[in-house]
């Protein structure tokens, strides 16, 4: 998972009635008032949603206790679970069944003003549900995220996209929706008040291009088709003013231009690009795709001040050696990639080059011959990351600073998919 948390002063413990607190703001001046106000933050590490393989049952282990507080039983075994733009929320996409469900974590943060507030409750599966024809990529970026459904070629649906935050979550709607008008197996990536899609060309089964659309209250207009091809259209990420897309001869960087419409810029690598990394707080991101006999997983860095990429060479990695998972801690520092062959492999960026800072082997100690394979999660309150290991049914921490796994916690049923949830710090 990339990290989508965004940096927030750090608040610090005042008690187990602090940690209680989920009364309102009360009146009051003075020494009283300033200290009800302390009283609102809530030193928590969050919750972990957790799916179970193959099964419909999704738990919420509590970071804090060290135990599940919530299990739910949804409609169907999820085929992703993701973390609602703010964290409160987590998103159990079905996509063969046409729906996702929702379950609100119980711990969030809201703004009064001169303060912010944190509560903390149980755990509940909301009556919401985000129906459509094979939810498959969500994108969250900067308080809002966008959830792709590719449609259905078979039953002539066509794929659309719904705009989501927390505030309209927790108001049992969508934000906004955008219909599309052929079923394609793409992304839609929220760019400030734009949306940027893929795109078919007339006659094509697969994306090759994008398009851009401004938001108009709860529906977008169309701005732009970009003329610029990408072959094998799949993965992408914003930053910025900047969405990225792999391509399968590189990548496509699409970004307002002076004129006020968006241009797009081709970057080439010498291997195609599936999969597009990147962090709110990393002015760059991380293309990573697989080519070559054996198959092995490449990885390049990404600059959009330069219009380049560069391969990103990590210790150890020989030709065979594939990704199984990824993912950025809270504050973009480390970039963690998990091997097949279960060793966790920790990057840092620093004066234009990628350095391999740690290689824990035997991280994951057996690997899955399948999918799902160990998914990743982090931690927005904490300097730790999780790696979910199916065939161990545990449960990794590893602490990002000190690049090390610091507990394996036994769950007693094989995990699927992580989604931390929580108020990031």
């Amino acid at each position: 998972m990339p990290s989508h948390a965004a940096s927030r002063p750090t608040r610090f413990a005042l008690g187990l009635a602090a940690a209680l607190a989920l009364a309102a703001c009360g009146g009051g001046g003075g020494d009283d008032d300033d200290h009800a106000h302390e009283d609102h933050d809530i030193d928590t590490a969050g919750r972990l949603a957790i799916a179970e393989s193959a099964s419909p049952t999704l738990r919420l282990h509590d970071l804090d206790s060290a135990s599940v507080v919530a299990s739910f039983n949804l409609a169907n075994s999820p085929s992703a679970v993701y973390a609602s733009p703010g964290g409160r929320y987590a998103l159990a996409l079905q996509r063969t069944q046409d729906t996702t469900q929702i379950v609100d974590g119980g711990i969030w943060q809201e703004d009064h003003g001169d303060h912010d507030h944190d509560y903390r409750q149980d755990p509940r599966l909301l009556t919401l549900r985000l129906d459509g024809p094979q939810p498959t990529h969500y994108d969250d970026r900067a308080g809002q995220a966008a959830l792709f459904m590719d449609g259905r070629a078979a039953t002539a649906q066509n794929a659309s996209a719904l705009l989501l935050t927390d505030a309209g979550i927790g108001a049992g709607q969508t934000v906004a929706t955008l219909p599309l008008t052929a079923p394609m197996h793409g992304f839609a990536e929220p760019n400030g008040e734009h949306l940027v899609t893929s795109a078919l060309v007339a006659g094509a089964t697969s994306p090759t291009q994008m398009e851009v659309y401004r938001r108009q209250g709860s529906a977008y207009s169309f701005v732009q088709r970009l003329d610029a091809l990408c072959p094998g259209m799949h993965g992408s990420y914003t930053q910025g003013q900047t969405t990225v897309a792999g391509c399968s001869d590189g990548a496509l960087l699409v970004r307002p231009a002076a004129s006020g419409n968006f241009g797009a810029t081709r970057v080439t690598t010498p291997s195609g690009i599936s999969t597009i990394a990147g962090h709110p707080e990393l002015a760059r991101f991380v293309g990573i795709g697989n080519s070559g006999t054996p198959s092995t997983t490449r990885f390049y860095d990404i600059d959009p001040a330069t219009n380049a990429a560069t391969p990103i060479a990590i210790a150890g990695w020989g030709e065979g050696r594939l990704r199984r998972a990824h993912g950025f801690d809270r504050a973009g520092r480390t970039l963690f990639v998990l091997d097949d062959q279960g060793t966790l492999h920790a990057l840092q960026y620093s004066a234009g080059t990628w350095t391999t800072r740690a290689s824990l082997a035997g991280a994951v100690p057996s690997m899955p011959a399948a999918a799902p394979f160990p998914a990743f999660a982090a931690n927005g309150a904490r300097d730790e990351v999780y790696l979910s290991d199916p065939n161990g049914r545990q449960l990794l921490v590893v602490d990002a600073a000190q690049l090390q796994v610091k507990q394996r916690l036994a769950l007693g049923f094989t995990p699927s998919y992580l989604a931390w949830l929580g108020i990031a710090r």
